[in-house]
């Protein structure tokens, strides 16, 4: 489980994804890292990146 300090900068991070805006390298590894260890995490980079995000990671 996550500290709402974190689900928040989890979902303002997806937030300015899905809205092209930008996002730091550090961000984008923050979330990766996440997303390996919770399937939630997972689940939101997903939905906000589209399947073929998740596509070209696991190629």
């Amino acid at each position: 489980m996550f500290s709402t300090t974190t689900r928040i900068k989890i979902k303002e991070i997806l937030n300015r994804i899905e809205n092209n805006q930008s996002v730091t390298l550090e961000e984008r590894i923050y979330l990766n890292k996440l997303s390996n260890v919770s399937s939630v995490v997972s689940g939101w980079v997903n939905s906000s990146l589209g399947p073929e995000a998740s596509s070209i990671d696991n190629d």
